[in-house]
């Protein structure tokens, strides 16, 4: 994923909001299976860092520019 326009950044902000809502619910639930709880919640953090740095580094390359 590489972010190219403000459009792109928006839509990445929006997603990144929906991702950290999806973690926190998931850590308040009571899953059936601990094990899959926890696979399902690391997987998400991955997900939410990698946002989290595309958005980062396309700040930066505007701020440069």
């Amino acid at each position: 994923m590489s972010i190219e326009n403000m459009r792109q950044l928006e839509n990445a902000r929006v997603k990144l909001q929906e991702l950290e809502q999806l973690h926190a619910d998931t850590r308040l639930n009571q899953a059936s299976s601990e094990h899959v709880r926890d696979l399902t919640m690391r997987s998400l953090k991955k997900r939410i860092n990698q946002f989290k740095e595309e958005i980062s580094r396309f700040e930066a390359r505007i701020e440069r520019t």
